[in-house]
């Protein structure tokens, strides 16, 4: 089964700034997690959804600037701008990823696009989001190019579409999840490391900064330099 990674970048969302451009140790966040994604392993191709609407047109500037795949649709419709973006790939299965978590481990995308493979379909889902226990930056939705088009059917409500694959998981009944938990030295829900509000750039960036301009640092190399910057 081949594995398309799908970020979702808005420049708004319920009103607000989301910063998926926001300036990141100089480079957008957006940059900052296409650059992590290539220690990404398993992986057909890579490609950033938005909108269509003009607010977001920087985003799609920036991809063509950078030579990214770029897919628009509906700013309220994550579900369609997926399911469009895999068949135009070919991929049969998917990881949604946020452009508000450049710190994504590129490991963590390579365990679900390898589990992906390897169940080949006899899975819906695949995250780490039903039982959260990675700290909160590290959010993964794996899922199949067929569950996704099933759930399409099913989500006739706007809210549900805007959501995207977060239905497959919170079916469970319907769908065939595979919850993934945190390895001890890893879990740490309490960890913010995903920006939340424009507040956390400072702190973002300084973890950035610590590992001197790599972009392969692992998430126990990031939990130490959070840990570390906390104690200062």
């Amino acid at each position: 089964m081949n594995v398309l990674a799908i970020i979702s970048a808005t420049t708004m969302q319920d009103g607000r700034e989301t910063g998926a451009l926001a300036p990141l140790a100089g480079a957008p966040l957006l940059g900052r997690l296409l650059d992590r994604l290539t220690h990404a392993e398993k992986l057909v191709g890579i490609v950033v959804t938005t909108s269509d609407e003009p607010e977001d047109a920087p985003i799609r500037d920036f991809c063509a600037a950078r030579g990214t795949p770029c897919q628009t649709g509906g700013r309220d419709d994550l579900i369609g701008r997926q399911l469009t973006a895999m068949a135009a790939a070919g991929a049969k299965g998917g990881i949604s990823l946020d452009a508000r978590n450049p710190l994504i481990d590129p490991a963590l995308v390579t365990q679900v696009a390898d589990l992906l493979q390897m169940t080949d379909g006899m899975l819906d889902w695949i995250g780490n989001t039903l039982a959260p226990a990675y700290p909160r930056g590290m959010e993964i939705d794996g899922f199949t190019a067929a569950a996704l088009t099933e759930a399409e059917k099913r989500c006739g409500e706007p809210e549900q579409r805007r959501r995207g694959p977060a239905f497959l998981r919170e079916n469970s009944r319907i769908y065939r999840p595979l919850s993934l938990k945190a390895p001890a030295e890893v879990a740490r829900p309490d960890l913010r490391l995903g920006l939340e509000s424009l507040a956390d750039l400072p702190r973002l960036e300084a973890i950035f900064q610590s590992f001197a301009g790599r972009t392969d640092f692992t998430l126990a190399e990031i939990i130490a330099a959070a840990d570390r910057l906390a104690a200062q």
